[in-house]
């Protein structure tokens, strides 16, 4: 009896100190395949018409710590960096990475990614943007040039670099936009730049999908090289394997070159797959690795194994090539392809999704993480928890989303059961995600062993008057374990006297209470434990 007593006593005693630490973040969810924490708000303006999008995030290699980068594209249209040194328990702004010539990073109604963010192996952090001066907030701004911001501090303070400098005056040349970065994992001094060149309205030139390379960590970079043949495409997403060699991946827009870019009746546009061994001065001839569909919603992401020569490919599409007709009523699925041999050879097209079908519920813009233990990590934006009805087809603007999240463990042969990861479900017909607005990218992911960082734009905060969308954040912990035991490591030692200090007086009582007397103890409720507090408007 004494020993229940005790143990009732050290549970308490736990639960207090959790309750003291700063930041902690109560479990909200235990399912099959770990144990995901309560979301967490990255951003804390309080600016009723503020619209934070298109969040990226990265972990530090050499220190563990987190950053995000994200654009509030209603407010300043600057982008910015956010911190954490508390494994995504609380967080801070990072440096400025914004230039006085160019301070802005998201002009208008604009789709992202807005910026890319990256660590190389030796702790470097890299923030990779598209900016130009304040002309308005047309989609259409130009000259858009295009920067990187390198920090040694874990994002504390940057230098920034440009990558391209947009001339004035040609627009097929000014207008720069999509930008994705990678970083070589075996040689940090190499860091890509890509994004798409160019405009659809009163084009006298393709679409273009440039690459930039840097041999010297990102401090000058060469002239841009293009991926695409005459038809042209969107962004390049970009990955570099543990042998330097660089794959890329882009979406045909124009095929053939002028045929209704814009239009829901144009041709079917396939993914392209091309590669560098020579650091990124050449590109191997671009080949088709899936069909593709009428429509064109993004690019897919791209990510290498450093320690095999396993290559990842997520998009979302539908299975369907030709499906922008009056009469195609199939929903979007969250696809993966993957390469055993380096991008030679790919393997059969798999849906990541497994809700039920064919109900018409849409997956979208998916991102891809490597975990160092050679675990594929895989999330994505889901409707299938929505309580409206379903979308109309290829409509990811209506309803509501979650973040879904599944892995593998064999190089993506087999995948396990999809996760939920957002604590409640995302309000899409508010906000800047949606509304012919159209601010979004790929889910944010970064991998450990045994943790899954995600972030996402969220509008929990929103009204229908204001409708501001902000940062939100979340972990899995594939060992539950992990997350109860790493929280004290980046506490300051005074949280841990005082912490010891206030349990002495305030739980003393209480224990000695249970120790003298036989009491059954009341259960605790962790779901609501230590959340932080969300900003409302």
């Amino acid at each position: 009896m004494f020993g229940s007593r005790r143990s009732r006593c050290a549970g308490l005693l736990a639960l207090g100190t959790a309750a003291l630490l700063p930041g902690h973040q109560a479990f909200a969810a235990e399912q099959t395949g770990g144990v995901v924490t309560s979301a967490v708000q990255v951003t804390d303006n309080p600016a009723p018409l503020r619209a934070h999008s298109s969040p990226r995030i990265a972990r530090n290699p050499e220190t563990g710590e987190l950053a995000i980068v994200e654009a509030d594209v209603r407010g300043d249209l600057a982008c910015k960096v956010h911190i954490s040194a508390d494994d995504g328990r609380s967080w801070s702004r990072g440096g400025d990475i914004m230039t006085k010539p160019d301070p802005v990073c998201a002009p208008g109604a604009e789709y992202g990614p807005l910026a890319a963010i990256a660590y190389g192996a030796d702790g470097v952090l890299y923030v990779a943007y598209v900016a130009g001066p304040e002309l308005g907030l047309g989609r259409d701004n130009t000259p858009r040039s295009l920067y990187l911001a390198r920090s040694t501090d874990s994002g504390r303070s940057f230098v920034k670099t440009v990558v391209y400098d947009a001339p004035d005056g040609n627009k097929d040349l000014a207008l720069n936009k999509g930008v994705t970065l990678a970083v070589d994992p075996s040689d940090s001094d190499r860091v890509y730049v890509g994004w798409r060149q160019g405009v659809f309205r009163d084009a006298k030139e393709k679409l273009k999908s440039n690459v930039a390379a840097s041999t010297d960590a990102g401090k000058t970079f060469g002239a841009p090289v293009d991926l695409t043949d005459e038809r042209g495409g969107d962004y390049a997403v970009m990955t570099v394997d543990g042998e330097g060699v660089v794959h890329a991946v882009y979406w045909t827009r124009e095929y053939p070159p002028g045929d209704n870019p814009n239009g829901q009746d144009g041709p079917v546009r396939p993914i392209r797959y091309s590669r560098s061994t020579d650091n990124g001065k050449t590109f191997s001839a671009a080949k088709d690795i899936d069909p593709g569909s009428q429509q064109a919603p993004r690019p897919g992401v791209i990510v290498a194994d450093p320690n095999s020569n396993a290559v990842y490919l997520a998009w979302h599409g539908n299975e369907e090539e030709k499906n922008a007709g009056d009469d195609f009523m199939g929903d979007y699925e969250t696809f993966f392809r993957a390469s055993l041999d380096g991008g030679e050879t790919w393997g059969e097209r798999k849906v990541l999704n497994d809700d039920d079908r064919p109900a018409k519920v849409g997956q979208f813009h998916p991102n891809v993480s490597v975990a160092p233990n050679g675990r594929v990590d895989v999330a994505w934006y889901d409707g299938r928890l929505s309580p409206n009805d379903p979308a109309p087809a290829g409509e990811d603007e209506t309803g509501f989303q979650d973040v879904f999240y599944t892995s593998s463990s064999d190089k993506g042969q087999t995948f396990g059961p999809n996760i939920r990861i957002t604590d409640r479900s995302i309000d899409r017909s508010i906000g800047v995600y949606s509304n012919e607005i159209d601010s979004k990218t790929n889910v944010g992911i970064t991998s450990t062993d045994d943790k899954v960082y995600f972030a996402w734009q969220d509008s929990r905060n929103a009204n229908r008057d204001l409708q501001p969308e902000d940062i939100y954040t979340a972990t899995l912990a594939i060992d539950p374990a992990a997350l109860s035991v790493a929280s004290s490591s980046a506490m300051p030692r005074w949280w841990v006297l005082a912490a010891f200090l206030l349990l002495g007086l305030g739980l003393g009582t209480v224990i000695a209470s249970l120790l003298s007397r036989r009491s059954r103890p009341r259960d605790s409720d962790p779901a609501g434990a230590g959340r932080k507090a969300e900003a409302k408007v």
